[in-house]
């Protein structure tokens, strides 16, 4: 996998429906190397720390390939890069190939997928489709989070490549999937939340659905 392009935003201002709201979803490509810490990279922010963010959600890939797809459904022509707001436009980063728990080198630096993206709105407001995130969730194309377990630097054009695949665990597609799709299947829940690498974020998801099932861990 190819590094086509590392966008970064800073907050920004945004009215909508009236109101002001701030997001950094509008990211934009850096042509130059950047400087990746344990929180992500340098130079990017986050307007919404309790979402977004964070050591377990340093970086957002994305695949471009899934572009193509994009400007099928809302009939547009998707061709700059931070479409979803995502840190690094990867050439065809497949969701179902690729485990919680993977881990990938890219220049001196390591990183490790964490979860799935879970959209909010504002992803239905840079896509000026208020179902997209509903649309994005169901179709698995969610793209992953990554932890930084090493730090460096790393630049577009660097390779993204599989130094260690996690045994016991689940592709991204399988959790997105069991998240929206298959929603009442209690043995893939208690299977995930024994995933190590899983965030809390996501465990927690699945402990409270189990409890409103009735069943109690």
């Amino acid at each position: 996998m190819k590094i086509l392009s590392i966008n970064i935003s800073e907050p920004k201002k945004i009215i909508f429906n009236g109101k002001e709201l701030i997001t950094s979803i509008y990211k934009k490509p850096v042509d130059k190397s950047v400087e990746l810490t344990d929180l992500g990279i340098m130079g990017d922010q986050q307007a919404d720390l309790k979402v977004h963010g964070g050591y377990d959600k340093a970086v957002y890939v994305y695949s471009h390939k899934h572009y193509q797809l994009w400007s099928e459904k809302l009939k547009r022509n998707f061709d700059e890069f931070g479409l979803v707001g995502e840190n690094l436009t990867i050439d065809d980063f497949n969701e179902e190939k690729i485990n919680i728990g993977d881990e990938f080198s890219v220049s001196d630096c390591i990183l490790k997928i964490t979860q799935p993206r879970i959209p909010c709105y504002k992803l239905g407001i840079k896509m000026n489709d208020r179902n997209f995130p509903k649309n994005f969730s169901q179709s698995g194309r969610t793209g992953a989070y990554m932890k930084v377990l090493k730090t460096g630097k790393i630049s577009p054009g660097d390779s993204l490549d599989l130094i260690k695949k996690e045994k016991n665990s689940m592709s991204i597609y399988e959790i997105t999937d069991l998240l929206y799709i298959d929603i009442d299947n209690i043995d893939k829940m208690k299977n995930v939340i024994q995933i190590d690498s899983l965030t809390e974020e996501i465990k927690e998801k699945f402990r409270e659905r189990l409890i409103k099932l009735g069943e109690y861990i």
